[in-house]
């Protein structure tokens, strides 16, 4: 009888184990599934609209980068559309399928108000957004952020200082190193920085200037990879397709930032591409290029690496 009892219980345990394995493999391998990107066939090395209907749709603009979630089940953008301020709309996978895009909870009180340009922190549990004149702000566009709760998301609460000034700052991109960085503007002194603090325990340092290229104007935002190997931007350089173009900047041995290099042809038209931001995965760059609604498009990564190589050979 205690045998039986015995091997039941290892019959449990196992079957425990083997659920356990089975949901962290589901939760592991999302962005494999079929379904990761809203069912889309993946690019290749010439960019595409990003969901077109549901996130790139011709009934608005876009006005921000995608923020997907770690495990790419979350899906945030901002846009504009008519009679209405440029706000956050997100997207999620519930059941197998992608939910209908709707306005984010946590600023429907507030569509008097701009919201935009999402980002995740690493762990997805913060979502951060930039807000404008919003009350108990330092300046005219502070960045601001949203926690994680059984519900949802809390109410927005102020990054504070020293990331918040009395200027324009603009929502972080945090790697894996434990580092934030942001593009912020002096308005009385007219300038505008690429600039990096330390972030422990939900806290940031006070910042230090980043220099990439004496030469390269710099525009707004910057997306820096998780590893801090290299970091794209928007600029308005001589060399330039059109009114902006995306740059990469590689790292080299000394730890320094390289010389800008042109995304070429293939990202970068007459018109201006913005917003660039790199899936969780890995695999996929996503951009916005200035077409009349202002679109999301997406690419294959391996475009990186073959800068990256160019890099090398320079």
């Amino acid at each position: 009888m205690n045998e039986r009892i015995k091997m039941r219980k290892i019959s449990l345990l196992i079957l425990a184990v083997l659920f356990f394995v089975s949901c962290t493999n589901n939760e592991t391998n999302f962005l494999e599934i079929d379904n990761a990107y809203f069912g889309l066939t993946p690019p290749g090395l010439i960019p595409e609209v990003f969901a077109p209907g549901i996130v790139s749709d011709t009934n608005w603009q876009e006005h921000c980068q995608l923020a997907i979630s770690p495990k790419g089940d979350e899906i945030y953008w901002s846009k504009f559309t008519n009679g209405v301020t440029e706000q956050i709309y997100f997207s999620k996978f519930i059941n197998n399928k992608w939910t209908e895009p709707k306005l984010a909870d946590f600023i429907k009180d507030d569509i008097t108000l701009l919201n935009g340009q999402p980002t995740f922190s690493p762990d997805g549990k913060k979502l951060f957004f930039y807000s404008r004149n919003r009350p108990g702000g330092l300046g005219y566009i502070d960045a601001w952020y949203v926690e994680k709760t059984d519900d949802g998301w809390s109410k927005p609460i102020n990054a504070g200082q020293p990331f918040n000034t009395y200027g324009d700052d603009r929502p972080p991109i945090i790697t894996e190193k434990g580092n934030a960085y942001t593009i912020g503007r002096n308005f009385e002194e007219d300038k505008v920085n690429y600039r990096k603090f330390s972030y422990t325990d939900g806290k940031f340092s006070l910042p230090t200037t980043v220099s990439t290229y004496k030469e390269s104007p710099y525009w707004w935002p910057l997306y820096v990879s998780p590893e801090e190997m290299y970091i794209i931007f928007p600029s308005a350089m001589k060399d330039g397709i059109g009114g902006l173009d995306l740059y990469i900047c590689f790292k080299d041995e000394n730890d320094t930032w390289e010389k800008p290099i042109n995304l070429g042809p293939e990202i970068n038209t007459k018109i201006s591409e913005r917003f660039p931001i790199v899936s969780p995965d890995g695999k996929y760059l996503f951009f916005m290029r200035h077409t009349e609604s202002w679109d999301i498009f997406w690419v294959s990564t391996n475009i990186i690496e073959n800068f990256k190589n160019q890099s090398e050979n320079i």
